[in-house]
């Protein structure tokens, strides 16, 4: 009888000791701030993974000071990926992550859905706007290439700087690079994004809005590079059937030192045309001084569509 009781008391004892401890372990748990503890966990993990990045390695090439090849794309896509992971609306990385995969493994769709998505939820970085439509402007989707450079060109650079410097991602690969005088990278930017306009429309042979970017070009006094405007306002204008004009806009380009074929294609053509046979003459010679040069419906300048971060 006394062992009953002893043991009676035992259990009364033991479970009220669990119950205490359940209740204090709920209140605990309850003042804790669980979405915090997470939220640094992540960080944690990031920071783990960020410790293996040379974070140089992406700002010199991207400045063009080292080859691909002297880049560990691997590293640099598994943070990404794994920033977008833990923070699924980080579009910012997912611009950095396809412009890695474009450079690091060739895979075009995977970086033009990237860019794209980027695009769409981040329309204030500007960059994501502008690869996405030097995308669609390689691919030959014209009508979607308009879109993302036009918008490219409408973002004000005021909102471009604030975007990129409350940008974590950004300061941790370009912090050097987020200065006012940034914005001279910018106007390079939107020039290359002009002249991408007036050869898209130009393309598309809607030749009147083509012709008000390539003139923007040949106007703007901030330009830096006249002569691939002058190209395209010279093209422009044989396409329409004013062959004096264009000749005019090609014998300019000629004097800016083009180094584009087309330009003496397409004026010795005119000069041919024109019945200035000898001039027609030496303008073909310092065509072929150039070499074979880009097939008639291929753009004649492929730096201008070079990705870029900044």
């Amino acid at each position: 009888m006394k062992i009953e009781r002893l043991l009676a008391r035992f259990r009364w004892f033991f479970f009220r000791e669990w119950a205490l401890y359940i209740l204090i372990l709920t209140v605990a748990f309850m003042c804790v701030d669980v979405s915090g503890v997470v939220q640094s966990v992540k960080i944690r993990k990031l920071n783990d993974l960020f410790a293996g990045v040379n974070r140089h390695e992406l700002f010199a090439f991207s400045k063009g000071e080292i080859p691909a090849t002297a880049v560990n794309w691997k590293r640099l896509i598994t943070y990404f990926r794994t920033v977008l992971k833990l923070f699924p609306s980080n579009e910012d990385a997912e611009l950095f992550l396809g412009y890695c995969e474009y450079y690091g493994l060739g895979q075009e769709d995977k970086a033009l859905e990237h860019f794209r998505n980027s695009a769409d939820h981040m329309p204030s970085l500007f960059w994501n706007l502008y690869n996405t439509g030097i995308f669609l402007f390689k691919k030959g989707d014209m009508d979607d290439a308009v879109i993302y450079l036009w918008s490219a060109l409408l973002a004000p650079p005021p909102g471009i700087l604030s975007a990129m410097v409350n940008s974590i991602i950004y300061q941790q690969f370009f912090a050097e690079a987020l200065n006012p005088g940034l914005q001279n990278r910018w106007y390079n930017a939107r020039e290359n994004g002009a002249l991408l306009l007036a050869a898209s429309f130009f393309y598309k042979h809607n030749y009147d809005v083509a012709e008000l970017f390539a003139m923007k070009g040949v106007t703007y006094p901030d330009i830096s590079n006249r002569e691939p405007f002058y190209f395209y306002a010279g093209a422009i204008e044989m396409a329409k059937g004013n062959s004096n004009k264009a000749l005019s806009f090609f014998d300019k380009a000629i004097k800016a030192k083009s180094t584009n074929p087309l330009v003496y294609h397409y004026a010795a053509t005119i000069l041919k045309k024109l019945g200035r046979l000898q001039e027609a003459q030496k303008i073909s010679q310092m065509e072929q001084a150039l070499g074979q040069g880009y097939r008639l419906d291929q753009f004649p300048y492929p730096t201008c569509l070079r990705l870029r971060l900044y």
